[in-house]
C-alpha cells in the first residue's frame, strides 16, 4: 500500500522506536506461563486498578476540606486524562500486539487501540492530580508505584506495548496540568455540591463518628 509522502519521514523516525517497543514486549510477554501465574498477573492487570478509586472513596471519608479538594483534583486529572486517552486512540490508532499477531495473549481484550493504556492514565493522572496539593504527594508517589505491577502485568499478558505505558505517563501529567487551572474555583465548588449530598446520604456513621462531616 502507497502511503502519502508527507507520512513517509515520520514513520521512518518511528522505526527504531517501533523495534525497540517490539523488542521490550517479547522480553516482557510471557511465552509459557503457568496457571498461577496467568491468575495472578490477570489479577494485577484487571483488578488492582479498583484500589485507586476505592482509595479516594475510604480517604473521602476521614479527609477534611482541603484533603477532599486534593481527592477531587485527583478525580478531574483522572477524567480529563480519560478524555485525552480517547482522543490520542481517536486521530491516531496503533494495535495491540496480539491483533497484529505478535506475542502471547493471555487475557480477552477486544483489538482497540493500545496507545496510551487506559488503565494507567486513569492512575497515573490521579496520582499527579493528588501530586499537586504537597500534603498528599507521599501518597501520591506511593500509588503511582502501584501503578507499575498493573503496567507490568499488562504486557506480560499480551494486550499492550511497553511504550503504551509511557504514552500514560505523559498522558497522566499532562491532564493533570490541564486541571491545575480548576484548582482555585472549581474544585472547592465541587466539594461544596457533594458535601451535602454526602452527609445526607452517610448521616448515621457520622453522628457515630465513624466518618468526618
Amino acid at each position: 500500500m502507497l502511503l502519502p509522502l508527507h507520512l513517509t519521514p515520520l514513520l521512518r523516525a518511528l522505526a527504531p522506536m517501533e523495534h525497540l517497543n517490539t523488542t521490550l514486549f517479547l522480553w516482557i510477554n510471557a511465552s509459557n506461563p503457568g496457571a498461577f501465574a496467568v491468575l495472578a498477573g490477570r489479577l494485577l492487570a484487571n483488578s488492582l486498578v479498583y484500589a485507586f478509586p476505592l482509595y479516594v472513596v475510604l480517604n473521602w471519608l476521614r479527609a477534611d476540606a482541603a484533603g477532599r479538594e486534593a481527592l477531587l483534583q485527583a478525580v478531574c486529572s483522572a477524567v480529563i486524562a480519560m478524555v485525552l486517552s480517547w482522543a490520542i486512540a481517536k486521530a491516531w490508532f496503533h494495535p495491540r500486539p496480539f491483533a497484529i499477531g505478535i506475542g502471547h495473549q493471555y487475557t480477552p481484550h477486544k483489538p482497540t487501540a493500545s496507545f496510551p493504556s487506559n488503565h494507567l492514565s486513569f492512575i497515573w493522572a490521579l496520582c499527579a492530580g493528588l501530586w499537586l496539593h504537597p500534603a498528599r504527594r507521599r501518597a501520591a508517589l506511593i500509588l503511582g508505584l502501584l501503578g507499575l505491577p498493573v503496567a507490568w502485568a499488562r504486557i506480560y499478558l499480551g494486550v499492550h506495548w511497553p511504550l503504551d505505558m509511557i504514552g500514560a505517563l505523559a498522558t497522566g501529567i499532562v491532564a493533570a496540568a490541564i486541571s491545575l487551572p480548576l484548582r482555585a474555583r472549581v474544585v472547592p465548588g465541587l466539594r461544596r455540591v457533594i458535601e451535602p449530598l454526602y452527609r445526607l446520604i452517610c448521616a448515621w456513621p457520622i453522628r457515630k463518628g465513624w466518618f468526618l462531616a
